[in-house]
């Protein structure tokens, strides 16, 4: 009884953890930019939003005690100071970098790599990612009635164009349910736009981009490895060739 005991009890716990590590990996994070009269950007994973604009307002200065005064300037000093030593190690390290520059062919070796590794992500990246065009409403309007006709008319034209190219990108989802406005108001002279447009990709796709962009970094050095260990091994032929030649 007390072995079977242990046995479910592990058996819950493992239950427990693998449920937490699936719940965590299909977490959704949507990036939401909307404008309207001002930019707002914006993060949501559940139900926490986090706003990244517009920047909420710093409070005014205000009065604060000598003690505290000092003990701010302190950590200035003490953060400069820092600062300082940092910049000098840096130069320290240029100049050792400098001083120990990397052959012709592992520099072209590494940019290959790193390019490679570039498109790689990059692809990955927007095959994860979802678009959600959620509203375009736009109120055309200028001091003339005629640039307004003939900007209402360039504008509906070009959405009549776009939106048909846009629903055979995989990425853009729900297209026909975006809420779209545009009107030609002759009695105003200033237009008025309103777009709402969502990036969201889940928290597995970002590690499947990850342990990508990772295997095929290993792939790279292995292969270089290789070629060394080859060009190595052509050399000590010819190097006995010449000696049995002797």
């Amino acid at each position: 009884m007390r072995r079977g005991g242990i046995k479910t009890t592990a058996l819950i716990i493992m239950s427990a953890i693998a449920a937490i590590i699936i719940f965590i990996a299909f977490l959704k994070a949507t990036l939401t930019i909307s404008y309207s009269d001002e930019v707002k950007l914006f993060v949501k994973v559940l139900i926490f939003n986090i706003n990244i604009l517009p920047k909420k307002d710093k409070k005014g200065p205000h009065s604060m005690s000598a003690k505290k005064s000092e003990k701010i300037r302190a950590k200035l000093n003490k953060k400069a100071e820092k600062e300082r030593i940092s910049a000098e190690e840096k130069k320290k390290q240029k100049a050792e970098r400098k001083s120990s520059k990397k052959s012709l062919g592992e520099t072209i070796s590494n940019i290959k790599m790193f390019a490679s590794l570039g498109i790689l992500v990059i692809e990955k990246f927007f095959k994860h990612l979802r678009i959600k065009l959620a509203r375009i409403k736009i109120v055309v309007a200028s001091e003339d009635a005629a640039t307004t006709a003939v900007a209402y008319g360039a504008i509906t034209q070009s959405i009549n164009v776009l939106f048909p190219a846009l629903e055979s990108v995989k990425n853009f989802q729900n297209l026909k349910n975006t809420d779209i406005d545009v009107r030609a108001d002759f009695t105003k002279d200033s237009p008025e736009i309103d777009v709402k447009l969502s990036f969201s990709i889940r928290v597995w796709q970002v590690f499947d981009i990850a342990i990508s962009a990772l295997v095929s970094f290993i792939k790279h050095k292995f292969s270089d490895l290789s070629e060394n260990t080859g060009h190595i091994s052509d050399f000590k032929k010819e190097n006995n060739k010449i000696q049995d030649k002797k």
